[in-house]
C-alpha cells in the first residue's frame, strides 16, 4: 500500500507548474483583452492642465480606475476592462466635468479630449457625447463585431466565428456547429492569407487547436461579449501566426443580474425526400442552455456563467446496396459474362485451388460449394433478402456535446492586500480578470 504522505507530496509536486501557469495568465494576456483611454486635460486658452484628476468608471460594475495628467495636461488609461463609462476631470480652480457615454471595445484606442472651464469644483458641467471613431493612435488594421450584431444576426449552428465574414477582407469563413474532427475548427481567409495560420485568443489565452493550427469553437453567442479581429499591422505581441488575430472577450458578471435561457429545435417536419430513399431522413436536433451573470458581492465581486449543450440524432444519407441472388448464394454466377470469375492460385505453391477430390473450386463462372468455407455460410445468413435483391439503408449517426464557461472578476482595492497567485494588486481599484474555471483564493 502506498504510503499516503508520498501521495500528497506526489500531487503537491504535480500543481506546482499549473499554479505557476495561473500566476503568469494575468499579467502576460491581460493587455490583449483590453483597451487604452487617453487624451488632454486643457483650460480654456487650449493649454494643458497638469496633475488634474481623471477617473474613468465602469458603469455597469461601479468600478474607477485614477490617473494624474502629467505636465502637458496628457492622462492615460493603458488597460481597460471593455465597456461604457463615466469619465470626470477634477482640478483646482475649474469646473468638474463629466463625459458619460464613453463606449470601449476590446483592442481599441479611444482619444477623449477633457475641456475645462474656470470656476470651483463644486460646479459641474455633464456632457454626453460619443467619443472619435478614428484611432489616430495605431496604424492596425481592425474590424469589430460588437454585442448588438452577436445578438441580432442569425446563426445557423451558434457559432459567433461564422460573423467574421462581416468583416472586409475576411473571406471564406468555415465555423461549423460542433468539432468533430481536430480540422473542423474554425478557420477563414484574411487579407489572402492560409485559413489555418490565424490567432485565436479567448478572454487573452491562446484558443488554437495545436495539432491544425485551426481554431477552437468558443462559448454560444448568449456568453460571448464582442470580437475584434487585426486583419493588417498589428504589432509583435500578436505575431505568433502570419494571418489575423482574432480576440474573443466573454461576458462578465454586473451588478445587476442577467440571465438568459434557450433551446433551437430542428426535426424533419419541413425536409424532402431525397432522391435515392424511400422516405424522408429522419432529424431530431435539440441546442439547448443557459446563461447568466451577477454580483457575489456588489462593487467587488461579480459571477458569470454559461452551459450549451447539443444533441443531434441524424439519418445518414440513404445507401443503396445490391444483395446476392439465391443463385449466387449457393455459389452460381453463371448469370455473369463468361470468365467475370476465375480460379484463383495459392501464392505459396502457385497451383489453382482444388477440393478434396481434385476438383476446381471455381469453373465457368460456378463456386464449387465443397470451397466455401463454413464461416462464409454463417456470415452469408446475415445478408439480408428482398424480392429486388437491393436494400436502402438510413443509419443513424448521433453526435452531441456540451459546452460550460465560467468566470469570476474580482476588484483589488489601493492596498497590496493577501491573495493568491492569480490575483495581482493594483495601485487603483480595478477588475481583475481571472482565467475562465478558476476561482480566487486568499488568506487572512
Amino acid at each position: 500500500m502506498m504510503n499516503p504522505k508520498r501521495i500528497r507530496f506526489n500531487a503537491t509536486i504535480r500543481l506546482i507548474p499549473v499554479v505557476f501557469l495561473l500566476a503568469n495568465l494575468p499579467v502576460i494576456l491581460r493587455s490583449q483583452t483590453t483597451g487604452t483611454l487617453s487624451g488632454f486635460v486643457a483650460d480654456p486658452s487650449g493649454a494643458g492642465v497638469p496633475n488634474a484628476t481623471v477617473t474613468a468608471t465602469l458603469v455597469s460594475r461601479n468600478m474607477s480606475h485614477t490617473v494624474e495628467s502629467n505636465a502637458e495636461g496628457f492622462y492615460n488609461f493603458a488597460a481597460l476592462q471593455p465597456g461604457a463609462y463615466s469619465v470626470t476631470v477634477e482640478k483646482t480652480g475649474f469646473e468638474r466635468l463629466t463625459q458619460t457615454g464613453v463606449d470601449l471595445s476590446v483592442n481599441q484606442n479611444v482619444r477623449l479630449d477633457l475641456p475645462l472651464r474656470l470656476g470651483t469644483t463644486t460646479q459641474a458641467v455633464t456632457v454626453t457625447a460619443e467619443a472619435p471613431l478614428v484611432d489616430t493612435r495605431s496604424p492596425t488594421l481592425s474590424g469589430l463585431v460588437d454585442d448588438r450584431r452577436v445578438v441580432d444576426l442569425p446563426l445557423n449552428g451558434r457559432n459567433v466565428i461564422q460573423l467574421a465574414a462581416t468583416i472586409p477582407g475576411v473571406l471564406s469563413v468555415r465555423a461549423l456547429q460542433q468539432l468533430s474532427s481536430a480540422r473542423s475548427g474554425p478557420e477563414m481567409d484574411v487579407n489572402g492569407g492560409r485559413p489555418n495560420m490565424n490567432l485565436f485568443t479567448f478572454n487573452g489565452a491562446y484558443f488554437n487547436n495545436p495539432s491544425r493550427n485551426t481554431g477552437m469553437n468558443f462559448p454560444p453567442p448568449d456568453a460571448v461579449q464582442e470580437f475584434r479581429i487585426l486583419t493588417a499591422n498589428f504589432s509583435a505581441e500578436y505575431g505568433r501566426n502570419p494571418g489575423s488575430h482574432v480576440t474573443v472577450v466573454s461576458k462578465a458578471g454586473t451588478n445587476e443580474v442577467h440571465g438568459a435561457a434557450w433551446e433551437f429545435v430542428r426535426n424533419d417536419a419541413l425536409n424532402a425526400r431525397n432522391f435515392f430513399a424511400d422516405r424522408v431522413p429522419a432529424e431530431k436536433q435539440n441546442q439547448f442552455g443557459a446563461a447568466a451573470g451577477g454580483p457575489i458581492r456588489k462593487d467587488k465581486v461579480f459571477v458569470f456563467g454559461s452551459y450549451q449543450g447539443l444533441r443531434d440524432r441524424p439519418e445518414s444519407v440513404a445507401s443503396r446496396t445490391k444483395l446476392p441472388t439465391a443463385a449466387q448464394r449457393s455459389g452460381d454466377f453463371s448469370d455473369l459474362p463468361p470468365g467475370s470469375l476465375t480460379n484463383p492460385a495459392d501464392t505459396l505453391t502457385g497451383q489453382p485451388f482444388t477440393d478434396s477430390s481434385g476438383s476446381p473450386c471455381v469453373a465457368n463462372n460456378t463456386v464449387n460449394p465443397n470451397c466455401i468455407s463454413p464461416v462464409a455460410t454463417k456470415i452469408l445468413q446475415l445478408v439480408p433478402v428482398t424480392p429486388s435483391n437491393t436494400i436502402t439503408t438510413l443509419s443513424a449517426s448521433p453526435s452531441g456535446n456540451d459546452l460550460g464557461m465560467g468566470r469570476i472578476d474580482m476588484a483589488q482595492e489601493s492596498q497590496a492586500l493577501p491573495c493568491s497567485a492569480i490575483c495581482i494588486p493594483n495601485a487603483t481599484t480595478a477588475p481583475m480578470p481571472l482565467p475562465e474555471g478558476t476561482f480566487p483564493t486568499s488568506r487572512e
